[in-house]
């Protein structure tokens, strides 16, 4: 644990003495070197520590990279050390450029060319992304951080670099450009100096401070944050929700003990849809928000979860201009309601609010923001056109900006209400319009394109495209040109609504007269899908249209489909699902509800046993099978099973399932049922198991009865199985808090009542339930579990009962430890951690962990993740 140096941090203070922001950090190591920094997964740097290293890194930059004057790339992981590659560039007095390793690959080039730089601090995930980017130096940011003989003169040589002005550039951040390309934004040291200053003067951080990094560092507001704590004496915690998910951000909160979340209004309703009812994130002291509009419902939804005295507060800016306002609800403030103000104007800012002539608009009247202060932006780099149409200097030499916001100011308070060019924020990212034009018509298919932003507050903003065809071309259908668009711009740039014209209209000067542009319908939510052959047609019509979801009533030609997508997905039908469906089936069942009922009603062309299913079939490989969670159909494990290497893959799924029969009462039935299924594809092993959730005490039970047989096993891959004393039927077992030496309780009179009849019903009853009748709100679900296979339930019940039935059977099967290699993946709400299979792991195992729901991680993005898991732990063997 680190503490506090016995030194007094100086508040910051600007205008002030300090007019760098090395300068400022040598401040803040001074004062508190033995305070948490940065941190990330497992790793920790206090101030003392990070200048240390960063001094390093930041001298052995300088004798490496080129001086040639252009800024330095860094490419890494969201990280500890990713900040602290930062911090080691700015140490060097080179100009940082932050890229996002989340952007395509295309956008990333562009943002290289752009910023002329030619060499890149990367790390040794992200060294084959950086070559192929075609800066022409990279250097690993592990080798430049490790420990060698001239440590004390690499700190010498960083401490010797020239102390910068506050008008001097300290990074460069790419933004979404008005010309089709990206725009890059000079930050200045007095620029980040004074919004580190708002950090304590309007967010009141100090060194008691730990702050959740969430916003990508490439993101104005990111690094900003970043710079708001550090500065500030206080640490920052790296998170990034992209990769490690939303779910796991809570506890991550709880673990470290964090006091401020800054975050995008769509993160937070992310994390408060996650969050229990009744859950109060009781160790933030604060909320910020920033990078797009914030509603009241937004705040009232995130009341219950903060702790008594907690604030939030939203800020407002631009990569331009930096900070403009804050605007705070305290702890007991009456209900909010419609748009959050941006606030009042932070220190150094003044706004001015000017109509059409150019002239102040009377107090409260809306007009264009000119934001004048001496703390901004020095304008965009390479790009002197852009500059001069968005900085300038007013009558009295002071310079200001137009950021292209149109806005109000009422009692000191400013607010927004709309923006004076096309651009609009989509999930808190400025987004221009005319680069995803560029993008679309980038195809020989495309003659012209129109993207306009819908904003209709409070619901989100969303972009739609109106495209004409080049007549020489088959024209591109929305499915094939929202794939291809995904491909080049980042997800959210993508638009939400595609509309095909055979030209687009014009005015008199010959300009495409987007008031003229037909209205096209809104993107409306449909009903998601639920069962198991609902969620799997989902996925693959989604991945045949390049969508991330499909609805229950979404039209498969309305979303984009075309001839061409349809026998796509028909031969996808047949390839994984073993099912033929004609191209009069989408005619007939246009909708994915429909459609699901007529592939179920034609799923008797499935493999003919019940209870296993061909995934894959061919492959050179040994075959691999795989075991389903509790009332799941074996198709669950398709997309994975793509990804698994040159083999044959099949499926188990529960006995009965989908053709009645009794299911198997213990673990142990199951096993012998599927290894006698096994030995007829293949007699001899050695054997690959793979088992979700329940599926997974399955494949050890049939490990451990394969071993018996004097049969070899590979490997087996367990995925967020449970242990059977946490396993997911726990609410059906008996009650756990009882204890078993409680005196037993006289029967109720009604059953003392029946006599001798009493004695035949509870003989009838003992056989279904052999532990009784159980307690009044578990009666459902036991009734049900001891009636799958009996009595066909309809629709979802069905897999429901099945559900029921394994956790029953998980509760009272014995675990044996386990010699067999064995690949461990746990989910975010896993309730056994890596400690709890130690014991039962006794031979080669590997554990890792996976920020995905217990469902969701055998679907994509994981399952590609989870295939390079398990043919990476199978090594030569195919």
């Amino acid at each position: 644990m680190t503490t506090a140096t016995s030194t007094t941090l100086a508040p910051l203070t600007v205008p002030g003495d300090v007019h760098s922001v090395v300068t400022r950090w040598r401040q803040v190591v001074a004062a508190v070197g033995g305070r948490a920094a940065v941190s990330s997964a497992g790793v920790q740097y206090s101030f003392a520590r990070a200048d240390a290293v960063t001094d390093v890194v930041a001298a052995r930059l300088l004798a490496t990279a080129p001086d040639d004057g252009t800024p330095v790339l860094t490419l890494t992981d969201h990280s500890a050390e990713g900040v602290l590659a930062l911090w080691s560039v700015m140490k060097s007095g080179r100009i940082l450029v932050a890229l996002d390793r989340h952007l395509p690959v295309d956008r990333l080039r562009t943002i290289v060319e752009l910023s002329g730089g030619t060499c890149v601090i990367t790390d040794d995930g992200h060294a084959g992304l950086a070559a192929e980017l075609g800066v022409g130096t990279v250097l690993r940011y592990e080798e430049l951080a490790a420990d060698g003989p001239n440590t004390v003169a690499d700190r010498a040589t960083a401490a010797a670099v020239p102390e910068a002005s506050q008008r001097d550039p300290l990074c460069i951040v790419f933004t979404s450009g008005s010309t089709g390309v990206p725009k890059g934004v000079v930050v200045t040291h007095g620029h980040a100096l004074n919004d580190a200053h708002h950090g304590v003067e309007n967010l009141r951080i100090d060194v008691t401070d730990r702050v959740a990094q969430v916003l990508p560092l490439s993101f104005a507001g990111g690094f900003m944050l970043m710079l708001k704590a550090v500065l500030n004496g206080a640490g920052v915690w790296a998170y990034d929700p992209r990769d490690q998910g939303v779910r796991g951000l809570e506890p991550f909160i709880a673990r470290e003990r964090l006091t401020v979340l800054g975050c995008t209004p769509h993160l937070l309703r992310a994390l408060v849809a996650a969050l229990p009812t009744g859950h109060v994130l009781d160790t933030l002291r604060l909320v910020t928000t920033c990078g797009e509009a914030v509603y009241g419902r937004d705040y009232e939804a995130l009341r219950p979860h903060l702790r008594r005295g907690a604030s939030y507060v939203n800020w407002s800016g631009s990569s331009e201009v930096g900070n403009i306002s804050f605007h705070e609800i305290p702890w007991g403030s009456p209900e909010q309601d419609g748009p959050i103000p941006a606030g009042r104007i932070a220190s150094n800012k003044e706004v001015r609010i000017l109509g059409e002539d150019g002239m102040p608009v009377a107090a409260g009247g809306t007009g264009e923001l000119v934001v004048v202060s001496d703390y901004m932006s020095a304008g965009y780099w390479r790009n002197p056109a852009a500059e001069a149409a968005k900085f300038g200097r007013d009558a009295d030499g002071r310079r200001l900006c137009r950021p292209g916001d149109m806005a109000r100011v009422q009692d000191g308070t400013l607010s927004f209400v709309g923006r004076t060019d096309a651009a609009v924020k989509i999930r808190g990212y400025l987004t221009d319009p005319s680069e995803v034009e560029a993008a679309i018509v980038e195809s020989d298919a495309v003659s012209e394109a129109a993207v306009i932003a819908v904003v209709r507050p409070p619901a989100p903003s969303y972009l739609v495209a109106y495209v004409a065809a080049d007549k020489r071309f088959r024209a591109e259908e929305p499915a094939m040109l929202r794939r291809r668009l995904r491909q080049r711009l980042p997800e959210y740039m993508v638009p939400a609504v595609f509309v095909a014209m055979a030209e687009l209209p014009r005015n008199e000067r010959g300009r495409v007269d987007r008031q003229a542009l037909p209205p096209a319908a809104p993107p409306t939510p449909s009903e998601p899908p639920t069962t198991q052959w609902e969620i799997v047609l989902s996925d693959l019509w989604g991945e045949v249209l390049g969508l991330d979801s499909v609805g229950l009533d979404d039209d498969f030609m309305e979303l984009g489909g075309d001839s061409l997508t349809a026998q796509e997905m028909r031969r996808l039908v047949t390839e994984r699902l073993g099912i033929t469906v004609a191209s009069s089936d989408l005619v007939e069942a246009p909708t994915l509800r429909q459609f699901t009922q007529r592939v179920t009603l034609g799923s008797a062309s499935l493999p003919s046993h019940p209870d296993i299913v061909p995934l894959r079939t061919g492959g050179a490989g040994t075959p691999a099978f795989c075991f389903v969670g509790g009332g799941s159909l074996a198709l669950t494990f398709v997309p994975i099973a793509r990804h698994l290497g040159d083999r044959p893959v099949y499926g188990f799924q529960a006995h009965g399932l989908e053709r009645r029969a009794l299911p198997d009462r213990t673990v142990e039935a199951a096993a012998r049922r599927a290894l006698a299924l096994i030995r007829v594809i293949q007699p001899h092993g050695p054997y690959i198991l793979v088992g979700h959730s329940f599926g997974g005490l399955v494949a050890l039970e049939v490990a451990r009865q394969f071993d018996q047989a004097g049969e070899s096993v590979r490997h087996v891959t367990l995925l967020d199985t449970y242990l059977p004393s946490s396993s997911a039927g726990a609410v059906l077992a008996p009650r756990a808090d009882v204890p078993d030496d409680l005196p037993v309780a006289a029967p109720p009179l009604w059953r003392r009542g029946l006599g001798a009849a009493g004695d035949v019903v509870r003989s009838r009853v003992q056989t279904v339930l052999p532990h009784g009748l159980p307690e009044l709100d578990q009666l459902g679900e036991r009734v049900r579990a001891r009636l799958a296979g009996v009595v066909p339930f309809e629709g979802q019940r069905q897999f429901d009962a099945f559900f029921d039935n394994s956790g029953l059977v998980a509760r009272r099967y014995h675990l044996r430890p386990t010699s067999t290699p064995v690949l461990l993946v746990l989910g975010d709400d896993n309730p056994d951690g890596p400690d709890a299979w130690t014991s039962l792991l006794t031979g080669p195992h590997r554990i890792v962990e996976i920020a995905a729901e217990h469902s969701s991680l055998m679907r994509e993005p994981h399952a590609t993740d989870i295939g390079a898991l398990i043919t990476g732990e199978l090594g030569d063997d195919r």
